[in-house]
C-alpha cells in the first residue's frame, strides 16, 4: 500500500497546494518535501516491520499461515499498535516548524517554502489513509 500512497501523497502536496499558495519548486521548497519524504518512508518502514512480527507471532502461535480474513486482521492489528506512535512522534517534528510561519524578511522568504511543503506533504488525504506518514 505504501508503494501507491507514498507518490500519490508526494505529488498532491507538490502540484496543488504549491501552485494555490503561489510557491515556487525552489531548493527550500525541495528541501521541505524531501523532509517529508524522510519522515514518510521512516514511518512506513515501521509499519511493515510491525506487520511482520504480527503476522510471525500469528504462526508461531497457530503453527500455520493465516487465511486471507485473518491476514487482514493481523496487519490491522498491527497498525493500530504503531499508529498512535507514530502520530505523536511525527506530530512533534511538524510543530517544530511552526516557529518558521513566524519569521520576517529575507529569513521568511528563505525559510516559509520548506515549512510549507512539509506541512502540505503530511497533510494530504493519501497520508491520511495508509498511516504510512503521520506528521
Amino acid at each position: 500500500m505504501a508503494i501507491i500512497t507514498l507518490p500519490i501523497a508526494i505529488l498532491l502536496s507538490f502540484l496543488l497546494p504549491m501552485y494555490w499558495m503561489g510557491l515556487t519548486s525552489n531548493i527550500m521548497s525541495l528541501g521541505g518535501i524531501a523532509i517529508a519524504i524522510g519522515a514518510m518512508v521512516d514511518s512506513a518502514i515501521i509499519m511493515v516491520e510491525n506487520a511482520h512480527k504480527f503476522l510471525e507471532h500469528f504462526r508461531e502461535e497457530k503453527g500455520r499461515e493465516p487465511t486471507n480474513p485473518e491476514r487482514v486482521d493481523v496487519i490491522i492489528s498491527a497498525a493500530k499498535s504503531v499508529g498512535r506512535p507514530l502520530f505523536f512522534a511525527l506530530l512533534v517534528i511538524t510543530v517544530s516548524f511552526i516557529p518558521v510561519f513566524s519569521l520576517a524578511a529575507q529569513e521568511g522568504r528563505l525559510f516559509k517554502p520548506l515549512a510549507f511543503t512539509k506541512r502540505f506533504r503530511c497533510s494530504s488525504p493519501p497520508c491520511w489513509g495508509s498511516r504510512s506518514c503521520r506528521c
